[in-house]
Order: structure tokens, then sequence, then C-alpha cells
């Protein structure tokens, strides 16, 4: 499969044939990437000046909180977009640290080339629209969803906002008795959770890490659709 193949997959660039998107992107500067297995892409705090589309390979995202107490550690796949909604708006830094997971291949676009694509392809500008909206809707309606506000539910809503709909190999690294005071819960009734989701099949848990194995289960929970609408997205 090539890589128009690949980008005709991602949200922005829907709704077009593989001639017509080859005729638009020649008309810009596109670079292209490879990255060998543990090279870093994206670090922390990095100001975006292109927009990078995942064309291959898996990358390892790492984001953690300000205190340090917890990281959360997720793989995603190509196709994808690398933070495609902190290109635009108050926030363009990453709050990722994003290594390859494998050999990577990474297709990329200056901002200011991305926003004259926009302006002259009408179709691309309304499915970034899209994009950037239902990222930004998603999370309240995961919220608006909590129907009981159990530990279960709350950390249910933790395990969806905090990771992308296609991630694998989720690992949330901290100590159970730091979760359970970020989360407002004496650790025995969050330990009490972890045991249950574990016998569900939804996770696995040591003293000091939680391997999310269902995060459709965590879904299922708080009545969350987790449709196949949901936009690709690596931050």
């Amino acid at each position: 499969m090539s890589f128009l193949d690949i980008l005709l997959q991602t949200p922005v660039f829907q709704g077009v044939g593989r001639s017509d998107l080859t005729s638009i992107l020649e008309k810009y500067n596109i670079g292209f990437l490879k990255f060998k297995q543990g090279e870093l892409i994206v670090e922390k705090g990095e100001h975006f000046e292109y927009i990078k589309f995942l064309i291959s390979g898996k990358i390892l995202c790492e984001t953690d909180t300000k205190s340090g107490l917890l990281l959360v550690k997720e793989v995603i796949a190509a196709p994808n977009i690398i933070s495609g909604n902190y290109i635009f708006g108050l926030e363009t830094h990453s709050v990722s640290k994003i290594t390859a997971h494998s050999e990577v291949g990474i297709m990329q676009l200056a901002k200011e080339d991305f926003l004259d694509l926009l302006r002259k392809e009408p179709i691309f500008h309304l499915n970034y629209l899209n994009f950037l909206s239902y990222k930004s809707q998603k999370n309240a309606k995961i919220i608006l969803s909590l129907s009981t506000g159990t530990i279960k539910e709350r950390f249910a809503m933790w395990v969806l906002l905090l990771t992308r709909k296609k991630s694998r190999e989720i690992l949330f690294v901290a100590k159970i008795d730091d979760l359970s005071r970020m989360l407002g819960e004496s650790r025995e009734n969050f330990e009490q959770a972890l045991l249950e989701f574990r016998r569900a099949g939804l996770l696995m848990f040591s003293e000091s890490e939680i391997k999310i194995i269902d995060r459709h289960g965590f879904a299922d929970l708080i009545e969350d659709e987790d449709d196949e609408a949901d936009e690709d997205d690596a931050n």
C-alpha cells in the first residue's frame, strides 16, 4: 500500500481520490522521515512547526501528570495523525513524549502549508473542523455519560480520557496508593475495583502499574459507544 492510500484513511484526507490527492500534495514541500525503534520523534513540550502523519510502523506515546505520580503509555499504529489537535490554538506544544516503537515512517507538512491547503481545499477544511470538533466534544460526552459516580466509573473515565480508541499496550505507571488518592478514594475500595476489573478481563495490575487489556470494556461500563467515528490522533 502506498503512502497516498494510507493518507486517504486518515480523517483529514478522506473524500478525495488518489489522483486528486497526488495533484494537491505536489504543490507543497512534503517531508518524509524515517525513525528506528527507540528513536525520539517528538519531545514533550516541543512546539509543533509541522503537522505529522504516521504512515508506517508504531509509535509509543508517554504522557505524565504535572506531579509525576502517573505516567500513561500507549502504542499507536499507522495510519494516524500525530497531535493533530495541537497544531493551532492556545496550546501548540506536545503534551507527550513520542518515540518509535518499531521502524516508523512519517510524512510531515509545515504548519503554514497545511493552513494554505485547508484554505484552498474545502473538503479538507471541513474534515479538519470535524476532527477538531469531535476531539473537543468527546471528553464532555464521556463525563456526561457517568451515571453513578462509583470508583469503577471514575477510573473507566480516566482510561477513556487519557488514551486513544485505537491504542494498544496501554499502561498506567503509578503506585496504587497514589492513584487511589488522585481518584479521591481509599486504597481498599480502589483495589477492590481493580480486582473486579481483573476478573472481568479488563486489566492486570501490580503495586506499581496497571495494564489495560480491554479498553472497549471500560467504554461499555459508562455506556459510551466508543464508536467507529472516533477520530485517529496520537498525542
